[in-house]
């Protein structure tokens, strides 16, 4: 797929990539048109998949994540996988589920539908739509195995966000660094857009897994062992009427201002580090429109979730105004540099693993 930029873009373009990217494309020939402002570039190319036994596998299944830098040079982890036998790049995304690609990347256009068209909103301001389609997902090597995926034909910007990093077309996660989401989040109320990738893996090896996100060395490891997961703090996740399996419930102060309690989402794709969803704004920031920043700044902040409390001094947190009944804590991968998750689906339970109980933000 290559992505037309013209006119004011070439602006927005220098604004969201950083120097260092765009020096490696431009070196590599894939910068292959420039008149003017207008510039095309490639689909991005995933790296070879790689795999480790743990142990021989009694310990789990490890596959590395790799990091990737994109608009404003905000990071995401990569996932290489197999969409229908061809190779995909696409970021790791534990706040949604699903594989959500691009359209005009994969190598049929004949697939079976699996679900009407949806849109999905992006904490950056983004948002992506398009229909629901049946096709074959392999990740490092595993049998490939039919799921329901959503091939994206449209990406732009949310109404309250008109200028935002997908304005022309595209963004970090479709058609940048990486040309859809991988996400193996829990469900969210409302989305039944597409299967849960790594649950639909062969012989349930992605039924029970962890995301280790910091960027030294990233990875996800699959069926991990009890010994591996021995110290975690087990919370439940929130079981629905008909079986859905979402987030726990949890809450967070947030200095001396407020306490808040929603659903406690963990967002890899999020490149922020807390971001409340309120319905109601705050009484001490006002209020705005659906989808508005109410407020932005440093605060001393503790979130917690049964047994479990994470602290964090002067961590950036964002309240931002919610549809109503749509209230949500979001932890996003700077948040969760030092927060290890662990899903497990069958025991409907969130394992959490922090390897300090205050991380102090200051430089």
């Amino acid at each position: 797929m290559s992505l037309l930029i013209v006119d004011a873009a070439c602006r927005h373009l220098h604004r969201h990539f950083s120097r260092f990217t765009a020096a490696v494309l431009v070196s590599a020939g894939a910068l292959s048109t420039l008149s003017g402002c207008s510039v095309t570039f490639p689909t991005p190319t995933p790296p070879a998949p790689t795999v480790s036994l743990i142990n021989g596998g009694k310990d789990g299944v490890l596959i590395p994540l790799h990091v990737e830098r994109a608009d404003e040079d905000h990071a995401r982890l990569g996932l290489p996988v197999e969409l229908d036998g061809k190779p995909v790049y696409v970021a790791l995304d534990t706040g949604t589920q699903g594989v959500r690609v691009l359209k005009s990347v994969l190598p049929g256009s004949d697939y079976a539908g699996a679900a009407p068209a949806s849109t999905l909103l992006l904490a950056n301001g983004a948002q992506v739509s398009g229909a629901a389609v049946k096709l074959p997902l392999s990740v490092a090597g595993s049998k490939a195995v039919q799921i329901g995926a959503q091939a994206v034909d449209t990406v732009g910007c949310q109404a309250a966000s008109r200028h935002c990093v997908a304005m022309d077309g595209y963004s970090g996660e479709f058609g940048w660094a990486f040309s859809g989401l991988f996400g193996v989040g829990a469900a969210q109320p409302g989305d039944a857009c597409c299967t849960q990738p790594l649950r639909a893996l062969a012989g349930h090896i992605g039924e029970r897994y962890l995301v280790h996100s910091n960027f030294a060395k990233p990875y996800l490891l699959l069926s991990p062992s009890s010994a591996i997961t021995k110290d975690y703090t087990i919370v439940p996740m929130t079981v629905s009427n008909d079986g859905t399996m979402q987030w726990p419930r949890g809450c967070i102060n947030v200095g001396d201002k407020m306490t808040f309690c929603a659903p406690l989402v963990f967002a890899t794709a999020t490149t922020g580090m807390i971001r409340i969803e309120t319905d109601t704004a705050p009484n001490w920031t006002g209020d705005d429109s659906v989808g508005k920043v109410l407020i932005q700044g440093n605060y001393n902040t503790a979130v917690g979730s049964g047994n479990w409390v994470h602290r964090y001094e002067d961590a950036q947190v964002t309240i931002v105004k919610a549809q109503p009944g749509a209230n949500r804590i979001v932890i996003g991968l700077m948040g969760m540099q030092n927060i290890d998750v662990l899903f497990d689906f069958p025991r409907a339970q969130l394992g959490l693993y922090a390897n300090r109980a205050v991380e102090n933000l200051t430089p």
